[in-house]
């Protein structure tokens, strides 16, 4: 039985913070490094850390000969042992030794040109927070030699109400309110004028169930319109699709981060194949958006 999964990406560059000064960090030179030894399995084979009292490592480290991208593959190695069963039989764990762990990838594509961090986003993976966490730990030493600290900065999407505009298929809106704009929905819905003493009001405007059904596009777009530069606007979100064959997408318009996402089929209790998670990648960013980024970015100087 196939399944279809949605696989969420964001986008990052690397920063070194050299006193009151953010720089983009050239990760180039030591990912080379650990690639060599990878291949090599000499020297750094395998690194390995602990994140939230649990070991992790970057399970494999290379480079498209073509395009020139790094794929990055980190793993966290889970202690809950799952269950081996079929459909109506009996349930049993899997029998791992003491040194044995369930491995949850997780795919980063690192471009060395424009100094970006494609990362998937992966439920019980390991988090954008804990790789900067051992990226951290891998540039340990060139970073005290600068006096900086390193972090990765999130990329932000400045296109956000374009592109939930641009969507022509919305299956839900959710807005929250305050001030008059929440005082006037209320005396609408309550046919009473004075103060009622509500602070906010939270809204959510769902579409039918069927797959097909979707809310007015003309209505939907003149909300977007209305709240997305409201200062009494606290939230702002949907769920849609830019084409009738496109996956349903969530956008925040009040979170800027850059974020792509794309479908997946694979069997079911199958873990997604990080190969073809990274030719995916490679696609969704040339195709798309290395181009949307360098407009974005260039605010801060390579190191």
């Amino acid at each position: 039985m196939s399944k279809v999964k949605i696989v969420k990406f964001n986008f990052f560059q690397p920063i070194i913070k050299i006193g009151d000064t953010d720089n983009i960090l050239d990760l180039t030179d030591v990912l080379e490094r650990i690639r060599r030894n990878y291949q090599n399995g000499q020297g750094e084979f395998k690194i390995v850390y602990e994140y939230n009292g649990e070991p992790a490592r970057l399970a494999d480290l290379s480079v498209d000969p073509e395009t020139g991208l790094y794929h990055l593959i980190f793993e966290r190695l889970n202690y809950q042992v799952p269950s081996r069963t079929t459909l109506h039989g009996e349930s049993t764990a899997v029998d791992l030794e003491d040194d044995e762990y369930i491995g949850l990838d997780v795919s980063v594509l690192y471009d060395p040109e424009d100094h970006v961090l494609m990362i998937q986003r992966n439920r019980d993976s390991l988090s954008p927070t804990g790789i900067e966490s051992v990226l951290r730990t891998i540039l340990d030493n060139q970073i005290h030699m600068m006096n900086g600290d390193f972090s990765l900065a999130v990329i932000s999407d400045e296109n956000i109400k374009h592109r939930a505009l641009r969507q022509s298929a919305y299956r839900k809106i959710h807005f929250k309110v305050t001030g008059t704009k929440a005082s006037d929905i209320i005396n609408r819905l309550t046919n009473r004028q004075e103060d009622l003493g509500i602070d906010n009001v939270e809204i959510i405007l769902n579409s039918k169930p069927q797959k097909s059904a979707v809310i007015n596009e003309e209505y939907a777009k003149s909300l977007l319109e209305e709240y997305s530069e409201d200062v009494e606007v606290q939230k702002l979100r949907i769920r849609s699709r830019q084409t009738e064959e496109s996956p349903v997408e969530a956008i925040d318009l009040f979170d800027y981060k850059l974020q792509s996402s794309c479908e997946f089929e694979f069997i079911e209790d199958r873990h997604l194949n990080p190969i073809s998670v990274f030719i995916r990648m490679q696609e969704i960013y040339i195709g798309e958006l290395k181009n949307v980024i360098r407009r974005v970015r260039g605010i801060v100087e390579n190191v």
